[in-house]
């Protein structure tokens, strides 16, 4: 006859050891999808060095700035980002090789590049950038490949900790993805995947300080591939509205326009100073981020719907969006907090404390 202590005492074994095993198969599992998605992504990725000859007073000096980069085409066209601005010279270390490689078009405001190799090798190994998934959930697991410095490629991997549209006061062109993955220099650039080896973003600035990073995401840089492939340069929607962001009656924020731009979409269209924006196109609004983000994604030449609140009462407007002029997207290059050093891009922190203008133009 089995005593009432021993069952307690072998049922408590029990299920220590079935949590022990769990922890066991969970960790095993989770090193499984590290190495196989390094083995079946490294391929891709490669260390891109670019060199030009800068003046400084009467001396010249030749520059060169390195990070990483992977292949996105099997004719060699090739992602990264913080190039060498007007580099004269581009190459790619690829499998113990050097390949010449060409600018095809350059994202001033993302700071993403599409190179193309000179001459590709055939059978080359490229990640998928269409192939990425939804939204993750906030504590997703992350795969990272890069290229530190001179060392080994190799993987890194860390969480997704938050979507972000803002730092400080600072505005990002679109959502951005902070991860926990810590770059070190020559690591930007490199691609980021989930657990089931699908391609997530790209690495696009780091936060030293934090020892976290931020990745600009699939679906944005898909929309600046394509239309560099396009055109060489990327064509960004423009309503020419500026909105600040007021707290309702039910203390509530919402994005309230507050004023147009000359000769702008906006100002032609019926929309009024003082209406609430509720949704442009499939975009819902509850922040000046989530309109940045609508502005991104938006295609010059196409018609929008504006849902706003005036008066009480709920409105559709439409709206033709219009290319973004040439000054507009160097204001907002020059009003992100991202900062180049000689490898990599850095946040600057000392920018949080900054006060901003509380009116943002999109």
């Amino acid at each position: 006859m089995y005593s009432p202590v021993a069952f307690c005492f072998g049922y408590f074994l029990l299920v220590v050891v079935s949590k022990l095993v769990y922890a066991q198969d969970s960790s095993f599992l989770f090193e499984s999808r590290i190495k196989s998605t390094f083995l079946d992504k490294s391929d891709s990725v490669v260390r891109v060095k670019a060199t030009r000859v800068a003046k400084l007073g009467e001396k010249t000096k030749r520059l060169l700035k390195m990070g990483s980069g992977f292949f996105i085409s099997k004719e060699g066209h090739l992602l990264t980002t913080g190039l060498l601005p007007d580099a004269d010279r581009i190459w790619i270390e690829y499998k113990q090789s050097y390949l010449l490689a060409e600018e095809i078009g350059h994202d001033s405001m993302c700071n993403l590049s599409l190179l193309k190799l000179l001459e590709a090798p055939k059978d080359l190994s490229y990640v998928r950038i269409s192939d990425s998934p939804k939204d993750l959930e906030i504590g997703s697991f992350l795969i990272g490949i890069t290229c530190a410095l001179e060392f080994e490629i190799g993987p890194t991997w860390g969480l997704l900790q938050s979507y972000e549209y803002s730092f400080g006061k600072r505005l990002f062109p679109t959502k951005m993805l902070r991860s926990s993955l810590a770059l070190g220099p020559g690591e930007v650039g490199a691609p980021v995947f989930d657990l089931n080896g699908r391609f997530v973003g790209i690495t696009h600035a780091a936060l030293p300080d934090l020892k976290s990073s931020f990745l600009l995401p699939a679906k944005a840089c898909k929309r600046i591939r394509d239309d560099l492939l396009l055109s060489g340069g990327v064509e960004y929607g423009w309503f020419g509205i500026t909105t600040t962001r007021k707290i309702n009656d039910t203390n509530s924020f919402e994005v309230v326009i507050n004023g147009f731009i000359d000769d702008s979409p906006a100002q032609k269209s019926n929309l009024k100073v003082g209406d609430v924006l509720l949704n442009v196109g499939n975009y819902e609004i509850y922040s000046q981020g989530d309109l940045a983000n609508a502005s991104f994604f938006s295609e010059p030449g196409t018609i929008l719907d504006f849902k706003v609140k005036r008066d009480g009462k709920e409105l559709s407007i439409p709206l033709s969006v219009s290319s973004r002029p040439t000054q507009t997207i160097e204001s907002d290059r020059n009003n992100t907090a991202i900062s180049e050093g000689n490898t990599t891009a850095q946040i600057n922190t000392n920018l949080v404390a900054e006060e901003n203008n509380s009116s943002e133009k999109f």
